[in-house]
């Protein structure tokens, strides 16, 4: 059995980025950039207008001028208005050479004519190449595109950017008392709860849940389900359940038989003692105990660290809170993730019954860190991890 601190150490050293491809720009947020991204052209390619208005000559002063045209954005300019001229034109407009714009609201319009009593200094022009020059760099590899950094990228014309692609994780959940969870259970039974709480932790966490599959306890079952090509081709390949060492549990034989190496079969923290880590390759194998607290914490703490690597994202560090009044902590050799209430003032121990109590859930955004063996007092600093 390995120390928390030395699952993480394995999960640093060995989980390594996946191989950077390109994706289209709408599948791009969120990843990491591979590349350096430089203009391929000036921004804005041309001069264009800032506002509605009116054209006239740069060195145009206050007077009357004759509305002589019109420019609509998406139209090529027309050739400059000689003094005493004046081009109606729009917000994006293209502008003629040496010109500048004057509002519509600071100017009087009547019979083909507009009046000027006040001429503005600003000019309202976006000048060619006066937000990015051709050439400049853009955005520096190992950027995390955001929203922001995709239109910038859409700007200047990259539609398939080379990044670190977003991992596939596929699902195997295990049980012969497990049944879908929108069938009615019978006595003995129980509904399947880690498939959809695993499913939306992985998509939250911007991975691609590509494939899911429930089998009994068999191991020929398993073995059979992981010939698909979604298990195949997964990045992650999740099972739920079987990771411990009863007569029934057949999740380490699994991975040894499909050729991963297993880093680790057990950690000593609570909940979740019976973990394993495989690696095949760039494979991950993860086998997780059953129970959905143990689901729960064992993902943040762990398959959410393994996610982060294949995806080029930095791992957080922990952060430190002050222990608030709340549930009674109870002390164990273990190392114990206890679930949490965090807010501005501390994090708050919430109630918590055993590893299948999935209630406790509900109000958790943090997990506690108790070292073993200690209770750590009220008003004292404890490390905490997000959720």
């Amino acid at each position: 059995m390995i120390s928390v601190e030395e699952l993480f150490g394995l999960i640093d050293k060995t989980i390594l980025p996946l191989p950077a491809r390109k994706v289209p720009l709408h599948e791009s947020r969120g990843l990491r950039l591979e590349e350096e991204i430089f203009a391929a052209e000036d921004e804005p390619a041309f001069d264009r207008s800032a506002m509605d208005g009116f054209a006239v000559a740069d060195d145009a002063t206050v007077g009357s001028f004759s509305i002589i045209g019109e420019i609509l954005p998406g139209q090529p300019a027309t050739e400059s208005p000689d003094q005493g001229k004046a081009i109606r034109v729009f917000t994006g407009s293209a502008l003629p050479p040496r010109v500048k714009v004057v509002m519509q609201e600071d100017v009087t319009e009547q019979n083909g004519e507009i009046k000027i009593d006040m001429m503005t200094h600003a000019g309202h022009v976006r000048r060619l190449g006066s937000a990015v020059k051709k050439g400049s760099r853009l955005l520096p590899k190992n950027t995390i595109l955001s929203p922001a950094s995709i239109a910038l990228l859409a700007s200047t014309g990259v539609t398939t950017p080379l990044v670190t692609p977003r991992p596939q994780v596929a699902h195997l959940t295990t049980g012969s008392e497990i049944i879908p969870f929108d069938s009615a259970p019978t006595v003995g039974q129980i509904r399947n709860t880690n498939a959809p709480l695993i499913r939306a932790m992985v998509e939250e966490s911007g991975t691609i849940y590509s494939a899911h599959q429930h089998v009994d306890e068999s191991l020929t079952s398993a073995l059979e389900a992981c010939k698909a090509t979604s298990f195949q081709q997964a990045d992650l390949l999740l099972v739920s359940g079987g990771s411990s060492r009863g007569m029934h549990d057949h999740t380490a034989e699994l991975f040894e038989k499909l050729g991963f190496t297993l880093l680790s079969r057990s950690v000593n923290c609570r909940p979740g003692k019976p973990f394993l880590l495989g690696v095949r390759g760039s494979q991950v194998a993860i086998g997780l105990p059953g129970n959905p607290v143990s689901h729960f914490v064992t993902f943040h703490l762990f398959v959410r660290r393994v996610l982060n690597h294949l995806a080029g994202r930095k791992v957080l560090p922990e952060s430190v809170a002050i222990l608030q009044e709340g549930e009674s902590l109870s002390i164990n050799p273990r190392e114990t993730f206890w679930p949490g209430s965090l807010n501005v003032s501390g994090v708050t121990p919430l109630p918590w019954l055993d590893s299948g109590h999935l209630a406790a859930l509900l109000p958790v955004n943090a997990l506690i860190r108790i070292p073993g063996s200690t209770i750590p007092p009220v008003g004292s600093s404890v490390q905490i991890i997000s959720c």
